[in-house]
């Protein structure tokens, strides 16, 4: 019965992971980005969207790609100077969009927008980054871009890890990272989408929060309580921040509706130099929000959650771990898939028991 899917989930390594349960095949489809694991012409040289597919959440295919930068349009804005980021695919009448993030080199580097004086003096920015919505008459693929020479986010914006929200009126928007490496100080934003063309904008970015609003660093030392807000040359910034210092991160964003219609947006930022997995909450319903940040939900190198639900009708949180751990000699260690039970309350996401019987994963707190 499962000779067509010889593999667990902790035979192969994922990083910003993402699980569709697509009842109309009966089958869980897994996305993940092909940074380089396999690296053959059919999964376009390392440079690709891969799928792995499975009928209970234990056995997988192997990985086929469905989407790669190599064979790309005449014309399109992306290049293949690096891998796509972070896919998901979303089922929106009748048809199944990708979200990933797309890169190009940039002709002459560019300074960034904003931080301190010390970041925008000395960094320069040499790629450019957006969000490409892409289309498939089934979650099988291929996916196709459908305006390749342009990503729906803004050109000019390092933006990355786009994730459908639908607001409270049914209308779609996308959630994205504008990137710190662009702000210093990382923002969520928001787009209005059009509803029978999802990778066509039809607002201007709404600014949602920043990074430094994360409800941790002011415990941290690294910010004030309610974040920086750009004011970068204050006493207190020049005596909280360091001169070659990195920025304050905005990752993953992934929206989830409770009980009583809040919503609720997990995202991904650091923490002490780790992965940690954060959330916020628009009480109001309402994409726009005003936003409130919540206590983070787990400080183990983990992140860039979504949330799906298995046939039974559990939901369930997957995300991956091993960030930035190394082994004790010095090497970095695999990022694997990790796969929570969840639920989705009023006051935010509650993780449940750790699924190791899915996820291979002995111990949460060390996965090596």
């Amino acid at each position: 019965m499962y000779d067509d899917y010889p593999l667990s989930m902790h035979d192969f390594s994922l990083h910003d992971p993402f699980m569709l349960a697509d009842r109309r095949t009966g089958l869980y489809y897994l996305y993940n980005a092909n940074y380089f694991q396999y690296r053959s012409a059919e999964h376009g040289f390392g440079k690709s969207v891969v799928l792995y597919t499975s009928p209970d959440l234990k056995h997988f295919s192997e990985p086929v790609s469905v989407f790669d930068v190599i064979d790309r349009p005449v014309g399109a804005w992306y290049d293949d100077c690096d891998s796509p980021w972070a896919p998901e695919v979303h089922e929106w009448q009748g048809r199944y969009w990708m979200f990933v993030t797309l890169h190009a080199r940039r002709d002459k580097p560019v300074r960034p927008e904003a931080g301190p004086d010390w970041y925008r003096r000395d960094r320069t920015v040499g790629e450019k980054r957006g969000v490409f919505v892409l289309v498939a008459d089934t979650p099988a693929g291929p996916f196709v871009p459908v305006h390749p020479q342009s990503p729906t986010t803004p050109t000019g914006t390092m933006a990355l890890d786009g994730t459908l929200a639908v607001d409270s009126d049914g209308s779609p928007w996308m959630i994205y990272a504008h990137e710190w490496v662009q702000l210093f100080d990382g923002t969520m934003e928001a787009i209005r989408l059009d509803a029978s063309d999802l990778s066509v904008g039809r607002s201007e970015p709404s600014h949602l929060w920043a990074a430094s609003e994360g409800v941790w660093h002011e415990s941290d030392g690294d910010a004030p309580q309610g974040g920086w807000h750009g004011d970068f040359d204050s006493d207190r910034a020049l005596r909280l921040i360091a001169e070659g210092s990195g920025g304050y991160v905005t990752d993953g964003p992934y929206a989830i509706r409770t009980p009583s219609g809040a919503l609720v947006c997990l995202w991904t930022s650091y923490s002490k130099g780790q992965y940690i997995l954060a959330q916020a909450i628009s009480e109001s319903g309402r994409v726009l929000g005003p936003w409130k940040q919540l206590a983070p939900l787990d400080y183990r190198d983990a992140g860039h959650a979504m949330v799906f639900r298995a046939f039974d009708g559990q939901s369930m949180l997957l995300m991956h771990t091993n960030m930035t751990r190394k082994d004790p000699n010095g090497r970095e260690l695999v990022s694997h898939g990790i796969i929570y039970n969840v639920e989705a309350t009023d006051g935010g996401m509650v993780l449940g028991p750790h699924r190791r019987d899915i996820d291979g994963i002995d111990n949460p707190d060390n996965d090596i």
